[in-house]
């Protein structure tokens, strides 16, 4: 099926620049329609097509690119040594990350992202829990839990007659 070419709006003429949210610049290709735009990224050569609206949102990854490469240029913190910036990906599972001083460390993938899962996660640990101040207090059961036993007991009391 030939799709029929459509007048662009003054926005999507051929070669109009876009810059998606992930992956940098991409320019126009040819434009069909509101659902149909076919767009080149600009780093990578990628062409691909995609529908008006997400273009002007700048919603279009580029499957061409590795998910990981994405983490280009985060920042997290390590207990061991400081603020550290993702600069690379390598292979598959591979990080590389500069600390402040400008030394380079290297990281597996699932360690570094159990550091950003660890900085996203507010701090909930400050919250002060109330300590029991008695042995009456430590063994205080509340009414549902009292109500769950007695209901307990009396059926097994009754099973059987």
């Amino acid at each position: 099926m030939q799709l029929k070419k459509m007048d662009a709006p003054h926005d999507m003429q051929i070669g109009a620049r876009f810059e998606s949210k992930k992956h940098g610049y991409v320019t126009v290709v040819e434009y069909y329609n509101t659902h149909t735009v076919i767009v080149a990224f600009e780093n990578t050569g990628n062409i691909r097509s995609i529908t008006a609206a997400k273009l002007r949102a700048g919603q279009l990854t580029d499957r061409s690119v590795p998910v990981q490469s994405s983490l280009v240029g985060e920042s997290v913190y390590s207990s061991k040594y400081g603020q550290l910036t993702i600069i690379q990906v390598e292979s598959e599972n591979i990080v590389v990350l500069e600390d402040e001083d400008g030394e380079e460390i290297r990281m597996l993938l699932p360690a570094v992202q159990k550091l950003r899962e660890k900085q996203e996660e507010p701090e909930e640990n400050n919250e002060k829990i109330e300590l029991p101040t008695s042995l009456s207090a430590l063994t205080k059961r509340n009414k549902k839990t009292k109500d769950v036993n007695s209901l307990l007991k009396k059926m097994l009391t009754d099973y059987g007659k």
